[in-house]
Parts: structure tokens; C-alpha cells; sequence
């Protein structure tokens, strides 16, 4: 009797899982080789951002809390140590910069990070299974991403140093409002992002819990690497040197990069599941107008036989 009723369990356990969001995307995961299309996002994102992250630095005034590395520290909250680290990383020897150099290396960033838009944009379509879509207007609007995401990366650095201005003068505000408006700002990225790049095909609506999903999975990320990347930093610079810094900044980077499948995906399987239960309960209102309609007709066909037999019962008796 035990052993029926624990086996009655683990099937239902069983099936309930197995219809659970969670088992619905690893599922999904393998049947798209997601984590694949993740693992190559994020180091193309290393590669063919990294020139756009360089050139915006070069324009960064080189003054103590104005470099690009002071700006990394604040974005992954490193304590001074670490940061020093990163900021010998990405400081520069000569106090002057080719402007011929500059140009060049910004449209050397403009079309790698545009080779980035299009590796999401395919990824995008995977998820929400649209066709893929290979145009010159595909092409401009990867284009068009491309300065939105130069926007976004300063925007993102900017903040951390707005939080430590505010944290001066409102103490123990600043954390808090830091990570609520890095939040919208992800947030409004990626919603905008994944509607350009799909180019309209999926509604904004159905594209904002996948969003939501992203701006949630950065913030916590963010928050797990103040904890634990200022002492992967310090280490890592004493074994490796400089290189052990660059190989930390990548990994976190990384996963940043796949945490953002992983909310377009959640958002795509909860609009599945809305759909699902909208042609449910569609399915379900038209059974019950059928039968009722079937009842009526039943109705109408006994109260005919009734009047028949009243009409033949009245000729009989007269």
C-alpha cells in the first residue's frame, strides 16, 4: 500500500515537472544547443566589443576616477585593491592619442559590434522561432543597434559613479539606487533591442517579461561579483600579473553575456505558456457553445415531436 502510493507520488512529481517552466527550458535549451549559441555570444562579445570598449575609453578624460578602468571597478563594485589592478589594465603610457588612430578604431568597433548584433539577432530567432531574416535592412538595423549599445556601455559605467556621488551624500542610498537604475536600463535595452533586431515580429508586450527576466539576472550577477570578484582580482594578479586581471574581467563578462538568453528564453516560454492558455480557454468556450447549441437543437426537435403528436392526438379524437 506504501510502496503504491509512494510510486503514484514520484509519477505525479514526475509529470508535474515535466510540465514546470524549468524542465520546459532545459528542454529547450538542448533542442536549440542554446548553451552553444550562449558560449560563442559571450566570447564574441570579448572579441568584437572589446575594440568599442577601448575606443570609448580613449575618449574617457584620463584623470583619476575618469578612466575606463575606474568606471569597470564601479560597474562590478571592486574594493581599491582590485581596482587599482583594472585600472592599470586598461590604462594607456602615451598621454595623446592619433586622431587618425581614433577614427580607425572606432569604425573597426562600429563593424564588430554590428558582427555582435547579428549573432543575437539570430540567437533571438531561435528563441522565439521566427524565420531568420538576412537583409540590408537587417544589416542597417545592426547598424543602428550599434551606437544604442556604445549609449547603453557608458551609460552603465556612468552609473556606478553616480552611486558612489550618491552614497556620499545619502549613506547607504546610493547601492540600492544604483542597482534600481541599472536595472531599468537593462531592462529598456534589451526590450528595444530584441524588437529591432527581430525587426517588429514578436509585440512588445510579449518581449517585456524576457526583459524584465535579463534586467533581474544582471543586477544579481553584478551583486554576486561584489562579493567574490575583488578577491579573484587581488589573486589572480599575484599569480598571472596583468593577464590573470583580463582573464577575471572575461569570465564575468561571459556570464553576463549568457545571462541574457537565459531571460530572453524565460520570456519566450512564459508568452508560450500565455498562448497556450488562451487557445485553451478558446477551445474550452467553443466546446461549450457546441453543446449548448447541440442542447437547443434537441430542444427544438422534442418540442416539434410533442406538437406533432398533440396535432395527431387532436385528429384522432375528433
Amino acid at each position: 500500500m506504501i510502496h503504491h502510493a509512494a510510486t503514484r507520488f514520484s509519477a505525479a512529481a514526475r509529470v508535474r515537472w515535466e510540465r514546470s517552466l524549468p524542465c520546459i527550458g532545459i528542454r529547450r535549451v538542448r533542442q536549440l544547443n542554446l548553451d552553444t549559441h550562449a558560449l560563442a555570444f559571450g566570447a564574441q562579445q570579448l572579441v568584437c566589443t572589446a575594440p568599442l570598449v577601448v575606443a570609448v575609453g580613449a575618449l574617457f578624460r584620463q584623470r583619476p576616477g575618469h578612466g575606463l578602468g575606474m568606471g569597470i571597478a564601479r560597474f562590478f563594485g571592486l574594493d581599491h585593491a582590485a581596482a587599482v589592478a583594472v585600472m592599470h589594465l586598461f590604462g594607456r603610457t602615451s598621454p595623446k592619442i592619433s586622431t587618425t588612430a581614433l577614427l580607425l578604431s572606432l569604425a573597426l568597433a562600429v563593424v564588430f559590434a554590428a558582427g555582435v548584433a547579428g549573432v543575437q539577432q539570430r540567437a533571438f530567432e531561435l528563441i522565439w522561432n521566427v524565420p531568420n531574416i538576412r537583409s540590408v535592412r537587417s544589416y542597417l538595423y545592426q547598424l543602428a543597434w550599434v551606437p544604442v549599445l556604445a549609449a547603453f556601455t557608458i551609460g552603465m559605467l556612468f552609473v556606478g559613479r553616480f552611486g558612489t556621488w550618491l552614497d556620499v551624500h545619502v549613506p547607504g542610498f546610493g547601492e540600492w539606487s544604483m542597482g534600481a537604475l541599472r536595472a531599468v536600463m537593462v531592462i529598456a535595452f534589451y526590450w528595444w533591442s530584441q524588437r529591432l533586431l527581430l525587426s517588429g515580429r514578436v509585440s512588445w508586450r510579449a518581449l517585456l517579461p524576457g526583459s524584465i527576466a535579463v534586467g533581474i539576472l544582471t543586477v544579481g550577477t553584478l551583486e554576486v561579483a561584489h562579493i567574490f570578484m575583488s578577491d579573484q582580482v587581488t589573486w589572480q594578479l599575484h599569480a598571472y600579473g596583468l593577464i590573470g586581471v583580463a582573464f577575471v574581467i572575461s569570465v564575468w563578462l561571459m556570464a553576463l553575456s549568457t545571462f541574457v538568453y537565459v531571460g530572453v528564453l524565460i520570456g519566450a516560454l512564459l508568452d508560450e505558456r500565455h498562448i497556450q492558455r488562451r487557445v485553451a480557454a478558446a477551445a474550452a468556450a467553443a466546446a461549450e457553445s457546441t453543446a449548448a447549441g447541440r442542447t437547443a437543437q434537441l430542444e427544438l426537435v422534442e418540442a416539434d415531436v410533442v406538437a406533432a403528436a398533440e396535432k395527431v392526438t387532436a385528429a384522432a379524437a375528433g
